[in-house]
């Protein structure tokens, strides 16, 4: 189908869509998230350019369901509110099923993670949903019982762990009330009768927990006869035996049970150990856009600058190196070595960038010189990356030094694309590349880029934003946001809060950096946004202050067709807003 439709995807765009998911499902049935993960990827990307918002939720929700089957349920949280934003295009005979769905899975995403209280709400919040869709389309009556059914099943999961048995009594009896009907799930009933047992064991109900499991037992064993695999149920049916008979003292069928209980799980452990993982960011490398540098080049202002810069960031780059090493060589012990090293790294980063800048201004008599020093830093910078990779390879690393090391690893990545861009930046081509951008994510990560420094001043970054997609050239606007941030951190007293606020207005996008610093002196107002201005102060703990980051982040701002600007607040702080055109299609 791939093959047939080639060239004609706009004139049969739905038939397209459909055989990119399609694909993506046997993909994902084989293990292969990776290139499943695309086709979902280049399918929303395709309806949202080509069709309509609606067209895309069912892929969203499939990229979810990928981090989900990978155990990445916060990750899968954030995909399924995107298809629940996309399900309101959508006809209502859809938009219902995707909104009970979504909400069940979000819901379960929660419970799975161990946050019961946010589980609790997003499945008490399907309840409501399916009420409300039950008035308004009576014809999809049964399938809305079902997922009611499935929420109280849900429900009663989750007041057993919380030590609720009287609420959890209540919702199991409900989920079995629906489901242990004709054309329901017959199997979440018998779900939820185990679950009921099981209550009725832990509160000493014997009796009650005896009739009910051998009710369970009877109609587990008409299922098995007719040629069902009941694997699961009977194993959790033999548990709740072994804890019922241990519990009236009766040892030898307590022991009949165990036993019985031990051989179907070793079986069932040895053929989930024949499940395949796949890493899913290889799908995230196979389709994300490579981020671009290009800024208009300029006279020939900065050549002393971003020399001394370069040299500087050499020797810096040296010493990044011995400390990757030595920490790879002092293993758990490293966790505050790491956390120091990837400060450095995002200092040093934030420097190359506005070296890298100064290079493009100087462009006509700087090009060979920035060539050779830029291709002599490809090897150390790449050295990092490796460094921190050889790292990540153990596996005795906690979950803390995991994070550092990631992170350090997407900086030194960064700070490698920055210098491929230098090399493109002089081969000729002047055009700035815009592409789609996912603008929560994008400010999500200046946040986290820029945390550890906060914390350097004890100060907190808080994200307000909706999400939105930009045609931007990701690299420029991650520059510019990141360059806000800083100057926040910069000039902010310490233990104070810095908020990134994003929303839409009209035709735009409209970003703010809100700070609680010093200020800006009514005599700096109009020099703020000069290249080499005299309006350079040193921060609120002697940082020091370079006089070019606001300069450039115009420029950016102005070559995507935005704008820039500041208020100061009538209290302490300034305001600094960013507008950028709001686009979803090339």
């Amino acid at each position: 189908m791939l093959t047939l439709l080639k060239g004609h995807e706009q004139e049969y765009g739905t038939e397209y869509l459909r055989t990119l998911m399609l694909n993506g499902d046997i993909l994902m049935l084989e293990n292969k998230y990776g290139e499943a993960y695309k086709m979902f990827y280049d399918g929303s990307l395709f309806a949202e350019k080509n069709l309509d918002r609606c067209s895309s939720c069912e892929l969203i929700n499939r990229m979810g369901r990928l981090k989900l089957k990978q155990g990445e349920y916060l990750g899968a949280v954030a995909y399924f509110k995107k298809a629940m934003a996309a399900s309101t295009s959508c006809p209502p005979e859809t938009r219902a099923n995707t909104e009970t769905w979504t909400l069940n899975a979000i819901g379960f995403c929660y419970k799975s993670a161990h946050l019961p209280d946010s589980a609790v709400y997003y499945f008490k919040t399907n309840l409501d949903t399916a009420d409300r869709y039950l008035s308004l389309l009576p014809q999809q009556s049964k399938y809305l019982i079902a997922i009611k059914g499935f929420q109280y099943l849900h429900l009663g999961e989750i007041y057993i762990d919380l030590k609720d048995y009287k609420l959890a009594e209540v919702y199991l009896k409900k989920s079995i009330d629906i489901n242990d009907r004709p054309n329901y799930s017959q199997n979440a009933a018998k779900v939820a009768r185990l679950r009921l047992a099981g209550l009725y064991i832990k509160s000493s109900r014997l009796g009650e927990a005896s009739n009910l499991l051998k009710t369970i037992e009877k109609d587990l064993r008409r299922w098995q006869a007719a040629g069902r695999n009941m694997g699961d149920l009977t194993s959790y049916l033999l548990r709740l035996q072994w804890e019922y008979f241990d519990k009236i003292k009766n040892t030898h069928e307590a022991y009949n049970a165990f036993k019985r209980y031990r051989i179907l799980q070793d079986s069932t452990n040895s053929a989930n150990q024949l499940a395949e993982t796949v890493d899913l960011d290889e799908g995230l490398k196979q389709t994300a856009q490579q981020d671009k540098i290009q800024l208009l080049s300029k006279n020939n202002e900065l050549k002393t600058t971003y020399l001394s810069a370069i040299i500087v960031f050499s020797v810096l780059t040296l010493i990044i190196l011995v400390m990757a090493w030595y920490s790879l060589k002092r293993s758990r012990k490293n966790v505050h070595e790491l956390t120091n090293l990837n400060k450095l790294i995002s200092d040093y980063n934030l420097q190359m960038q506005n070296a890298l800048t100064a290079l493009e201004q100087s462009y006509e008599e700087n090009a060979n010189i920035i060539k050779i020093v830029a291709h002599d830093l490809r090897a150390p910078i790449g050295g990092i990356t490796i460094a921190i990779s050889k790292m990540l390879e153990k596996s005795h690393w906690s979950e803390s030094d995991q994070s550092t090391l990631k992170l350090i690893q997407r900086s030194g990545k960064d700070s490698l694309a920055l210098v491929s861009d230098l090399l493109k930046t002089h081969s000729g081509s002047k055009e700035i590349k815009k592409e789609p951008v996912d603008m929560y994510s994008l400010l999500a990560y200046c946040v986290s880029f820029m945390r550890l420094k906060a914390e350097e001043k004890r100060q907190r970054i808080e994200l307000d934003a909706g999400y939105f997609t930009a045609l931007v050239n990701r690299g420029n606007i991650w520059r510019v946001i990141c360059n806000l941030i800083a100057n926040a951190i910069k000039f902010s007293p310490e233990g104070t809060t810095i908020k990134v606020l994003m929303l839409k207005k009209e035709d735009m996008v409209l970003i703010t950096v809100d700070d609680c610093g010093i200020g800006i002196p009514d005599n700096m107002h109009d020099k703020i946004f000069d290249m080499f201005t005299e309006a350079q102060r040193p921060g609120t703990i002697g940082e020091q202050p370079f006089g070019i980051g606001l300069a450039i982040s115009k420029q950016i701002v102005e070559m995507h067709g935005g704008k820039i600007w500041f208020e100061s607040k009538s209290t302490n702080g300034t305001l600094f807003h960013i507008e950028l055109p709001y686009k979803t299609a090339v």
